[in-house]
């Protein structure tokens, strides 16, 4: 700026200040010897960069995660339609920095015997970091809710066996439409989600995402035949196991700024 040394520095916030999110506005006057003045104003911008610090799931389930909306006559959702995809995608957009796959392992009229069986040849095949486990309703009324326990227990020891870390969900509800239903059939899903969130307990596993509770105050979610989702029920899959999925993974970290060597630059 010219004048005559020394020159002294003033700014406001104070060479060194710690900066909020967002936007602070600086103002800095220098002062020479012979007391002539000069002033100059600038924004500080200070940013909040966000990232996941997993990248690879896999939905692994029945029909339902598959993308049925009915079994008799089969009838599927188109792809996009389907909650690991909707997912995929809101993750994307919620992390544009970060490529995320979310692998679609669902298998129409699986039981959770057969997902215990099937599950391993899928971590293999797909080395995901996060399993999204969804299963329990196929054969709801024939089989014991201690054998589906067992057979939940041994899906998620054997994610964790392969540093596999598992995000499980409740069994939605059913409404009369269902085919298989009975008077007994929303009880045993209730006392089966007790059960699931026992087993999250006992694993270490954290949060459930309470699937059951939000279809049962949401039951128009819940498609014709009484079981499977609708598409708008999908993207409510896939918004309850993003929220879970941010809440675990999501890391922040701050952008600051700090003022320094200010008296330097006016000069």
């Amino acid at each position: 700026m010219g004048g005559r040394a020394p020159v002294g520095v003033a700014c406001a916030p104070e060479a060194g200040s710690l900066f909020p999110i967002g936007e602070t506005e600086v103002r800095c006057t220098a002062i020479d010897a012979d007391t002539a003045s000069a002033a100059c104003g600038f924004a500080i911008r200070v940013r909040v960069s966000q990232t996941l610090l997993r990248t690879k799931f896999v939905a692994f389930g029945d029909s339902i995660t598959d993308g049925a909306i009915s079994l008799a006559p089969l009838i599927m959702l188109a792809g996009p339609e389907t909650y690991p995809y909707k997912l995929e995608q809101m993750l994307l957009q919620k992390y544009p920095t970060q490529a995320f796959t979310v692998v679609n392992s669902g298998k129409g009229g699986e039981d959770t015997r057969e997902g215990a069986a099937r599950l391993p040849s899928v971590i293999q095949a797909e080395q995901p970091e996060v399993l999204l486990l969804l299963e329990g309703i196929n054969h709801i009324n024939e089989l014991s809710n201690a054998r589906q326990v067992s057979a939940l227990e041994t899906m998620v020891a054997e994610a964790q066996r392969r540093n596999v870390e598992v995000i499980i969900a409740t069994v939605m509800p059913v409404t009369p439409a269902f085919s298989q239903y009975r008077s007994t059939t929303v009880p045993k899903i209730r006392d089966l989600n007790e059960r699931i969130f026992q087993i999250a307990n006992e694993h270490g596993l954290g949060n459930v995402v309470d699937l059951f509770a939000l279809f049962e105050a949401n039951p128009g979610l819940i498609g014709r035949d009484g079981v499977h989702p609708t598409s708008e029920g999908q993207t409510r899959i896939a918004e309850a196991f993003r929220d879970e999925i941010v809440r675990r993974y999501e890391s922040r970290a701050t952008m600051t700024s700090r003022l320094s060597n200010l008296a330097n630059d006016a000069r």
